[in-house]
C-alpha cells in the first residue's frame, strides 16, 4: 500500500520526537491514502512554518501491519470514534479508550478535519453535547482516511519511496 505525507521539508525517516501530541489518534506520524490531502497539508505547512511543499511517498508493509496492535475505525459518525478522538486531543479527559500511552502501534480512520475540530472544541467548552456533535458530523462531507504510526515498531512498517515537490 502507498501512503502520502504532506510536509514543508524532505525527510526519509520519521521521528516520533518530532511529532505533535494531541492528534486524532494520539502522538504519531500521520499519512493519508489521498495524494491531494497530503498536497494540501504540505501547502498549509509552508504557510505556517515556511520551507517548500513536498509530498513524501511511503510504502507500507501490509502483512506486518496485521501482526501489530492497531485501532481501526471505518466511519466517523459514531460515539466510539468521537470519544476516541476527543480523548486523544484532550489529555485531561477521562476515557477508557485512547492512545495517549501509545498502546496502538498504528491506526486507521477518518481525518477529523477543521470542521470537526471546531465541533469538538464546542463540545469541550460545553456548548454541544456529544449527541449534538455526532448529529452535526453526519451532515458533513465525506472524510478522507488517515493512517497513523505511534511506536518505533509501527514506524518500521514504512519504507520511504520518494519526495514530490508540489
Amino acid at each position: 500500500m502507498i501512503l502520502y505525507h504532506g510536509s514543508n521539508m524532505v525527510f526519509t525517516k520519521p521521528l516520533l520526537s518530532k511529532c505533535s501530541p494531541y492528534k486524532d489518534s494520539g502522538k504519531g506520524f500521520y499519512l493519508s491514502d489521498s495524494f491531494d490531502v497530503a498536497r494540501r497539508t504540505a501547502l498549509r505547512a509552508v504557510r505556517q512554518r515556511g520551507g517548500e511543499p513536498f509530498v513524501l511517498v511511503f510504502e507500507v508493509d501490509e502483512a506486518k501491519m496485521r501482526m501489530m496492535t492497531f485501532k481501526k475505525f471505518a466511519q466517523p459518525g459514531n460515539r466510539t470514534w468521537a470519544k476516541f478522538v476527543l480523548a486523544n486531543r484532550n489529555p485531561g479527559m477521562k476515557a477508557s479508550d485512547h492512545n495517549r500511552d501509545r498502546r496502538y502501534d498504528w491506526g486507521v480512520g477518518p481525518i477529523a478535519d477543521d470542521g470537526l475540530a471546531f465541533l469538538f472544541k464546542m463540545f469541550e467548552r460545553g456548548y454541544f453535547t456529544l449527541g449534538e456533535v455526532l448529529r452535526k458530523m453526519r451532515f458533513g462531507r465525506k472524510l478522507t482516511t488517515q493512517y497513523s504510526f505511534h511506536t518505533r515498531e509501527g514506524l518500521t512498517l514504512l519504507a520511504f519511496k520518494e519526495a514530490r515537490r508540489v
